[in-house]
Order: structure tokens, then sequence, then C-alpha cells
């Protein structure tokens, strides 16, 4: 996965366009955001609640693509488009919707904590 996880043309993007300290203060609120959402995603599948593991995964989806992370948004997106019922969601396909959200948090911890890079001119002006 890699490189593939985030969207990091978005996310240098957005950084160089709110800057460092608004910057930060979204990575900190997607740690706060997708934890539980991938937590109330497992508890709608663990008790077989199909209508809110979909909810769930739109927001997942929505929260995950805000904050550039690709890999997250469109894996929560393939829930959405499968034509199977939820219920019938393997425990192992939500384990790796857990890692996912693990590491991409972890990559946009490491993305936070470089420094920015700034965009050098083609040409002196």
């Amino acid at each position: 996965m890699g490189d593939d996880i985030l969207d990091r043309a978005y996310l240098t993007e957005m950084r160089q366009w709110v800057g460092d300290g608004v910057f930060a203060t979204l990575m900190a609120q997607a740690h706060d955001n997708l934890p539980p959402v991938m937590a109330e995603m497992l508890n709608a599948w663990q008790h077989g609640d199909g209508a809110a593991f979909l909810d769930l995964a739109h927001r997942m989806k929505g929260a995950a693509s805000s904050v550039g992370c690709r890999a997250l948004s469109l894996a929560a997106h393939s829930f959405m488009r499968d034509p199977r019922p939820a219920e019938t969601v393997s425990g192992a396909e939500i384990e790796a919707l857990g890692e996912l959200t693990r590491a991409s948090l972890k990559a946009l911890r490491e993305l936070a904590d470089q420094p920015q890079e700034m965009p050098v001119p083609a040409r002196p002006q």
C-alpha cells in the first residue's frame, strides 16, 4: 500500500493553503474522529445492524476523504457498493478495515511531523 494510503498531493496542497497550525489541528481531529467511527462500525457489524453499518461506512468514507486518507475512503466506499448484505461482511474484512484505519492515522501523524515542503518556482520572480 505504501504511498497509496494517503493522497499526498491533496494533503500538501491543503497544508500550503491552510498553514501548519490549521493543518496540525485537522490531523489531530482525524485522530479524534476516525477511531470512534471504526468502533461504531465494528459494533454495528457485531450486532448485525446492516443499515447502521452502511451509514457508518458512508461516514468513514467522507471523514477519511476529507483528511486525504485515500485507501481508507476507498475501502469504506467498497462496503457501500458491495451487493452483499452488510451482515455478511467477514471478520477478516472488518479487521482489515481496522488495520487500514490505524495505518492511515500513523501515516497522517508522520506526514504532520514532517516540515512543510515549499514549492520552488520554475524561475526567479
